[in-house]
Order: structure tokens, then C-alpha cells, then sequence
């Protein structure tokens, strides 16, 4: 015998769960549901330490290094040991209106150097157990363009550089596809080392981008004139590649070294000009 009750409460339920089976079904093509806006993943800043991995992992695309995107306070003549400072951190990308980043100062093994202090804690928040500084869902709309403000905390005597290593990434309304990636450091020195010239007297070379993906740029600065040559040279002591060999003039000179055929490593970059000599770390990233 035909129950009708029985019949209706199926109906009922049937009804349900093909109404909740809408709903996820929807919500699965909604690209919007599914950006992450509430910062990022701790490890991801391109630098040395984090494997140079960066933002291109989840959102594709190549990386691109830019230029002063991370920007301090600090004077010229270095921090002083627990002296705290304001960073500033800026995205810029025309026609985007969703940005982020992430920011860690490190050493060149990945150790976290100073204290990272949130001051808009609307917009920024903390995660890796302190190591990064990165946006919250208010911190992600904008046009053009968005800043965020932090603090940091110099670490103690004796670590005379700390680099600030920082990916950022925006899109249009949060569809994939149309992502922008870039990498900014910022190094700084402690007080009384305002720059690696003073670490290098008389042979000071300047190097950028860095991380760098096709070209470095070398603006080299010396006391004396004659032969120089510069080898970039692998963390394990072999000669990769010669940059540079040249009998060049006392003074300013630039060059621009083409390593697009060079594998992305952390390399050395060794100067040696009379009896002066000059190393730097780099990060070559394709």
C-alpha cells in the first residue's frame, strides 16, 4: 500500500542534499572562493633561505626582481643594536586591484635577524613563529598600488647585514592568470658598516638586481687603475663563469654580464684587482 507521508519526507530529504550539492558545485567554480586573501604561506620571500621559492609556486608565472620596493628609515650610517625602525613595503601594478606580499630579513643561511613588528594589525599580521611579515584580507584591495608599515627590531652587535628579502604579487579581481610576480631586497648594515664598499675599502663593487635573472648590472669603484677580473664562483669554491677581465681605469665603471645561461644557485661574486679583493654572495633565479 502506497505511504504518502513516507513518500513527502523522501522528497523532502532528496530535495536537501540536491540543494546542498548545488551549492558546493557552485561554490567550486567560484574563482573567488578559492583565493587565499588572508596572507601567505610562511617560506615563500625568494629568498636563499627559503629555497628561493616565491609566489610563482601557487600562482605561476615567472618572477620578476625590481628595485626598491622595500624601504626603510634607517640612516645611511647604519642601525643601531635594538633601535627599532619603520619598513615600508609598496606593490606597484598598473590596472591590479588585488596585492600582496611577504617579507623576512634574514642572514644568507635563512636565520631571522631582528624582531618583526606588526603596527597595522588591520592589514598585516605575523606567521612562520615570527620569521614573516605579510597582508590580511583588508591589506589585499587597492588600485595601482598598495603600502604596508611595519616595525623592525635591529638584532644584536655583530651581525653588520641584514637583508630584507620580499615577494609581492597582484592580479585583477583575484582570477589567476593575469598574476604579477616580483622579488625587492633591501640590505642594510649595522652601524659604522654602511655599505660593502667599507667591508671592501678601495675596490667597492655594486651588484644588481639581486636576486638577479638575465643580466647583472656591476658598478665597480676603485682606487687604483689596472688589471681586474671578476669570477663568479659556486658557495663550494669552484669558478662557474669569468665576468670579467679587463685593464680598467681608477674611478666608476659599469658593465652589464649576460648569466641567463647560468643555473639559478647562490653564487660568490670574487673581485680581485692589485692586491684588493672583493666577494659577494648573489642569487642567480631564472
Amino acid at each position: 500500500m502506497f505511504d504518502y507521508n513516507i513518500y513527502h519526507m523522501k522528497s523532502i530529504i532528496y530535495t536537501f542534499l540536491f540543494g546542498i550539492f548545488g551549492l558546493i558545485l557552485l561554490q567550486s567554480f567560484d574563482t573567488k572562493s578559492l583565493n587565499k586573501v588572508d596572507g601567505t604561506i610562511p617560506g615563500f620571500t625568494g629568498s636563499p633561505g627559503d629555497s628561493l621559492k616565491n609566489c610563482t609556486v601557487c600562482h605561476g608565472g615567472t618572477a620578476t626582481p625590481v628595485q626598491d620596493w622595500i624601504t626603510s628609515d634607517i640612516p645611511t650610517t647604519g642601525y643601531l643594536s635594538g633601535n627599532t625602525y619603520k619598513i615600508t613595503a609598496t606593490n606597484t601594478s598598473l590596472s591590479h586591484n588585488r596585492f600582496g606580499f611577504s617579507i623576512s630579513p634574514q642572514a644568507i643561511d635563512g636565520r631571522m635577524l631582528g624582531t618583526l613588528v606588526v603596527t597595522d594589525t588591520l592589514r598585516t599580521q605575523i606567521n612562520g613563529n615570527g620569521k614573516y611579515i605579510t597582508y590580511k584580507a583588508a591589506g589585499v584591495p587597492g588600485l595601482n598600488e598598495v603600502v604596508w608599515v611595519f616595525d623592525w627590531i635591529a638584532p644584536i652587535d655583530g651581525t653588520k647585514e641584514v637583508v630584507f628579502y620580499g615577494a609581492f604579487n597582484s592580479n585583477q579581481d583575484g582570477h589567476k592568470g593575469g598574476d604579477l610576480t616580483k622579488l625587492s631586497t633591501l640590505r642594510v648594515f649595522q652601524r659604522g658598516i654602511t655599505s660593502l664598499g667599507e667591508l671592501n675599502f678601495g675596490l667597492n663593487l655594486n651588484i644588481y638586481p639581486n636576486p638577479s635573472a638575465d643580466y647583472l648590472n656591476l658598478k665597480l669603484n676603485k682606487l687604483e687603475a689596472g688589471e681586474t677580473s671578476i669570477q663568479l664562483i659556486s658557495l663550494n669554491g669552484k669558478e662557474v663563469a669569468s665576468l670579467l677581465t679587463k685593464n680598467l681605469p681608477a674611478g666608476l665603471t659599469q658593465h652589464q654580464i649576460d648569466i641567463s645561461q647560468i643555473e639559478s644557485g647562490i653564487y660568490l661574486v670574487q673581485t680581485v684587482s692589485g692586491s684588493q679583493t672583493n666577494t659577494q654572495k648573489i642569487v642567480i633565479m631564472h
